[in-house]
Order: structure tokens, then C-alpha cells, then sequence
């Protein structure tokens, strides 16, 4: 029996050997492994990771001003991942056909404390650039002469540079970091030889009563309709009240009057009641929401007034609109 049990502590005692020998081995490997260098791995996390560093955008463009300095790497991002930078406005963005977008802090040479964050989206064309920028449009913005579209508030710069929408957003008001803010703005309007350009739609809108800066263009859905894609819109002050007046372009007459009359059945569908109105009105206005609606055609665009408070004021635009569109079809 002492025998048997001598055979049995012997062979417990080998097989713990080499389970301990097993243990370590294992942990050797993953020891050496730690420091060895696996290009797959880096190739996987390239993959994974959608965002790119851009290429800086002072080393790219001759216009960084003396008083600034880089803050950070320049970034880039696509339609796909324009979330992970502005999640919560990229929506805005991806409705009007943003290609891409990039970006980069610069910071005063100065005072790393005052910093600027400088937004290029490349909206792909003009009128799109000019959706996001009118859309955005903070109501205590001053105008600025640095392009055609273009204004400012207390710690930033906005404006539309041919068909690229930029934000220039300052960490605080402070006038050495805000005149930097505007010199990098200007110098990056000089480099663009394309920056300069106007919507010729806007030319269109009477310039009476005209309110400054109210100038929109609504890319889609515009008043809740479907159809109304590339809606232009502008503010006039009637009878001490706001008014928003239309007008969208058409192929042809015939698609501008179906378009015409599809709104107005989307008013009726939807609550807005038929107005009896004078002999001189473009159409029968539809009241709804307390406010008063007429939608006309001429020619190739579909054009009207936007929840006027009183048939007379809607009826007074209109016909204003009208000659307007009819003096520009000659």
C-alpha cells in the first residue's frame, strides 16, 4: 500500500510539472507577443477607424495670418461619419448635399488660451453652400463685406465662399483673437478665386421693404411639403409685421402650374380653408393656422406669400412678386 501511494504522490507531482511548465509558456508567449510588431493590426485599425487626419490646412494654403499658430491636427470628415464631429446639426448639413467637410483649431501665437476653430464644408455647389448659410443664420448677426453672403457675431465669422460654406468659431470674444479670426477669413477669400457669387433668384424679389439679411433657401421640404425642393424666400416688413414671401424655379410652365396646384391641395388636405379675394388676386387665398396663403404661377416658377396675417397684405405681395417675375422673363 506505502508503495502504491509513493507511485501516486510521484505522479502527481510530474503531471504538476508540466501543467506549471504549460502556465508558463503560455504566459512567455504573451509576454514576447506584447512587443512584436504585426502590420495586420495596424492595417485593422486604419479600417476601423473612418476619420482621416487631413493634411494641415496651413501647410496646404498661403493664408494663415502672423498672429496665429496651429492647435491642433486638421481634420476631415465624410457624408458617413460627419456625426462623430457635429453630431446633432449634421442632419442640416447632409439634407443639402454636404461633400465633405474639414477643419482645424489655430490658436493666438500669443495666448494658447485664445483659439479659433476654422469649419470648411464643401457643399458642392453655390446654391447649396448658401442653404446651410441662410438656414443657420443667427438673428444678431452684423453683415460683413468679405463676400456676397457673409456676417458675424460677437466670436465668429460666417460666410459663403463659392460653393463651400465656412465657420470660423472663436473660443471668446477677444478683439486680438476676433481681428485674427476676420484677417484669416479675408486672406482664405483671397486665395479663392471662386469665392465671389450671387444667386440670381435673389435679384428677382422686389427690393422694397426688403428685410436686410432675410434672404433663405429652404433645400427641401420646405413649409412641410414634399415637393417643394430649392424653395427661395425672403422677409418684407408690411403693416408693422414679417411676411415670408417664395418662389421656386420649374423645368417649364407646365410643371410650375402642377406644382402650383399641388400645394394648394396639400393646404386644403390639410385644414386650409379657401378665401374669397379681390378681382386683382393671382389666386383664391387658403387660410390656415390663422394665417393666410397664396401660391401662384408665371412661367417657369412657382411664387406666393407665406402666412401673411391679412388677405390684403398677401394679395399686395403676390402682385408685387408678379411684376417681378414677369419683368425678368422678358
Amino acid at each position: 500500500m506505502r508503495q502504491l501511494c509513493n507511485s501516486c504522490s510521484r505522479l502527481e507531482r510530474t503531471v504538476g510539472f508540466v501543467v506549471l511548465l504549460s502556465l508558463l509558456a503560455i504566459a512567455g508567449g504573451i509576454f514576447f507577443k506584447q512587443f512584436s510588431f504585426n502590420p495586420a493590426v495596424l492595417i485593422a485599425r486604419e479600417i476601423a477607424s473612418p476619420q482621416k487626419r487631413a493634411e494641415s490646412l496651413a501647410a496646404t494654403v498661403p493664408w494663415l495670418p502672423a498672429a496665429l499658430k496651429e492647435f491642433g491636427p486638421a481634420e476631415s470628415f465624410t457624408p458617413d461619419n460627419l456625426y462623430d464631429k457635429i453630431d446633432g446639426k449634421a442632419e442640416l448639413y447632409l439634407a443639402a448635399g454636404v461633400v465633405g467637410m474639414r477643419c482645424q483649431r489655430f490658436a493666438l501665437k500669443e495666448a494658447d488660451g485664445q483659439w479659433l476653430e476654422w469649419f470648411d464644408y464643401d457643399m458642392g455647389t453655390l446654391p447649396q453652400a448658401f442653404s446651410v448659410f441662410s438656414t443657420q443664420r443667427r438673428a444678431e448677426g452684423e453683415s460683413l463685406d468679405l463676400t456676397d453672403y457673409a456676417y458675424r457675431t460677437q466670436n465668429a465669422v460666417y460666410f459663403v465662399a463659392g460653393s463651400n460654406y465656412i465657420e470660423v468659431v472663436a473660443s471668446s470674444s477677444n478683439q486680438a483673437l476676433m481681428n485674427a479670426t476676420l484677417d484669416l477669413a479675408k486672406r482664405f477669400v483671397a486665395a479663392s478665386p471662386l469665392s465671389t457669387g450671387r444667386l440670381p433668384e435673389f435679384e428677382i424679389f422686389p427690393p422694397e421693404n426688403l428685410v436686410p439679411g432675410s434672404q433663405t433657401l429652404q433645400s427641401a421640404d420646405a413649409f412641410g411639403f414634399d415637393q417643394f425642393k430649392n424653395v427661395f424666400t425672403a422677409q418684407y416688413r408690411a403693416r408693422d409685421t414679417d411676411v415670408m414671401v417664395f418662389l421656386t424655379p420649374c423645368s417649364s410652365a407646365e410643371a410650375a402650374a402642377a406644382l402650383s396646384a399641388a400645394y394648394r391641395s396639400f393646404l386644403l388636405a390639410n385644414g386650409g380653408k379657401e378665401m374669397e379675394a379681390p378681382a386683382s388676386s393671382l389666386a383664391k387665398p387658403v387660410e390656415i393656422m390663422g394665417g393666410v396663403e397664396l401660391v401662384f404661377s408665371k412661367g417657369k416658377f412657382v411664387a406666393g406669400v407665406h402666412s401673411a396675417p391679412s388677405i390684403g397684405v398677401a394679395v399686395e405681395l403676390a402682385g408685387r412678386l408678379s411684376e417681378r417675375l414677369a419683368e425678368n422673363n422678358k
